[in-house]
């Protein structure tokens, strides 16, 4: 068993009554739902730095999964829930290259 930290901060009133509130949804005690939502909210802006390296090309979807800790076909399944399109579409390749070809042929001229 991992040895535990324990730690002390400081909550804004209004944030610890919300972190009380989703303790006592939840059944859990003060700690463990800090715990819970600290993971929940780290998790979630791992996959967004995931999701944003994989849109920016600077990560491909097999390092993103491996990065959140998740197989290539769940790592899909986040892109395509956050509307990243998993598979360049040639079409809009090609008609990007002939508008290129176009206005440079034009300019030439």
């Amino acid at each position: 068993m991992e040895k535990r930290t324990k730690i002390n901060t400081e909550f804004d009133p209004i944030l610890l009554k919300k972190l009380d509130a989703y303790a006592s949804k939840k059944y859990l005690d003060r700690s463990s739902a800090l715990q819970q939502l600290v993971s929940l909210a780290l998790r979630e802006i791992h996959k967004k730095e995931a999701v944003q390296a994989y849109r920016d090309g600077r990560m491909t979807t097999r390092q993103c999964a491996e990065m959140l800790g998740v197989d290539y076909f769940e790592m899909n399944e986040i892109l395509q829930s956050e509307n990243v399109n998993i598979i360049p579409e040639p079409c809009q390749n090609a008609e990007t290259l002939l508008n290129n070809l176009q206005e440079s042929f034009n300019q030439k001229q």
